[in-house]
């Protein structure tokens, strides 16, 4: 009897996905990716602001608390900018040169929404923004490039299925904190 290894291949994390004209840009800017490896479709290109361990299933009630934790979510459009491209071993991405303080405010209210609810975040994972332009094998390198920004206006929850090189959205939020109300009676 022949017996096949079963292997996880559903990822689910929260991200911020580019405009797709943008998307578009980059991927084709990134073209010369094209004979060192395995480029990432522009309808793919996101920003993982948190992920969940790699999973063989999809629990309807994981779903359900996640949309909870993105339901639950107030935070004001961020403005992204990508200035930097670097490649490490395995991948290339672009990564912003300067910190993006309300970038890693939201990482940080994902994860304490999610630790609420009982969800953990990936074994070993450490937020470092950036948006994957491919993978390969190759030498690491940092190099400044034209800046890529945009303001991101919704946190989207993914399904990623592995190996079939496709993503599912399950679930998008507004980021549009409200903006103080002045009382000009009080």
């Amino acid at each position: 009897m022949f017996h096949r290894a079963v292997t996880a291949s559903h990822r689910l994390f929260f991200a911020l996905v580019p405009p797709i004209v943008l998307a578009r840009q980059v991927a084709n800017a990134a073209a010369w990716f094209d004979d060192e490896g395995a480029p990432v479709a522009a309808d793919r290109l996101h920003v993982t602001m948190f992920i969940l361990d790699d999973r063989y299933g999809v629990p309807p009630s994981l779903v359900a608390a996640l949309r909870g934790v993105g339901s639950a979510i107030a935070a004001a459009p961020i403005r992204l900018v990508f200035d930097r491209a670097g490649g490490g071993e395995r991948s290339i991405a672009l990564r912003p040169s300067r910190r993006i303080a309300p970038l890693d405010a939201l990482h940080r209210e994902i994860g304490r929404l999610c630790a609420a609810a009982g969800i953990e975040a990936r074994a070993n994972y450490s937020f470092s923004p950036h948006m994957t332009l491919g993978y390969r094998d190759g030498r690491p390198f940092n190099t400044p490039v034209t800046p890529v920004a945009w303001t991101a206006r919704e946190l989207v929850l993914v399904h990623s299925h592995l190996g079939r090189t496709r993503h599912e959205r399950l679930g998008s939020w507004a980021l549009a904190a409200a903006e103080p109300q002045l009382d000009l009676f009080g």
